[in-house]
């Protein structure tokens, strides 16, 4: 299944910064499909492709990152059977859409989780931890409130509030790529960052 993509995934940034990395790319991928002796006949081609977007769209590599959508199937090796099986092997090479974070990108994010030692955040299918250390500090841990949340009192008018579900805006400081997964981490404690109200 496809990822949604929504409007808090794209990054902003000033129009200044010439340097900034674009997070979204376009790119060619290289993949091995396997297929069950059943599937092969005259419609192996609309198999295949059935097989390569269930199979890829809304996956994560971390070499390439999250596969957003598949946009167009570029080629298709001739089928190899393999010994004993009958399973055949095909490689299939398309272009698509994929969403790869970068150190120092400013996203938004929607918040998953409060507790004493920062904030959990997702930005698209991006899992972001906001440690306490950086939260502003004028922002205190409230965990009498329900749900538990960050909160600031600076200012005479109603405390602004980090809780589950609430948008913040954030800069990634660092991201950890395993095979099939990236985290980052992130901080709110910079000008132009923290809650969008």
């Amino acid at each position: 299944r496809a990822l949604p993509l929504r409007a808090g995934w794209v990054r902003r940034r000033c129009r200044d910064d010439r340097r900034a990395a674009c997070m979204f790319f376009h790119i060619p991928i290289e993949r091995e499909l396997l297929l069950h002796p059943r599937l092969l006949g005259p419609h192996v081609t609309e198999h295949l492709k059935e097989k390569l977007l269930a199979t890829v769209e809304g996956s994560c590599s971390g070499r390439h990152g999250y596969i957003i959508s598949v946009t167009e199937i570029v080629s298709q090796t001739k089928g190899q059977i393999r010994e004993g099986t009958g399973i055949t092997s095909f490689t299939m090479k398309f272009n698509a859409i994929v969403f790869r974070p970068f150190k120092g990108e400013v996203l938004d994010a929607t918040v998953t989780k409060v507790n004493k030692m920062g904030f959990f955040a997702e930005v698209g299918p991006l899992p972001v931890f906001v440690s306490k250390h950086a939260i502003p500090a004028d922002m205190t841990f409230d965990q009498n409130s329900n749900p538990a949340s960050y909160v600031s009192q600076v200012t005479d008018e109603q405390p602004v509030r980090i809780k589950p579900e609430s948008e913040v805006r954030l800069r990634i400081v660092g991201t950890h790529f395993d095979a099939n997964e990236i985290r980052a981490i992130g901080t709110i404690r910079d000008d132009y960052l923290g809650v969008v109200q």
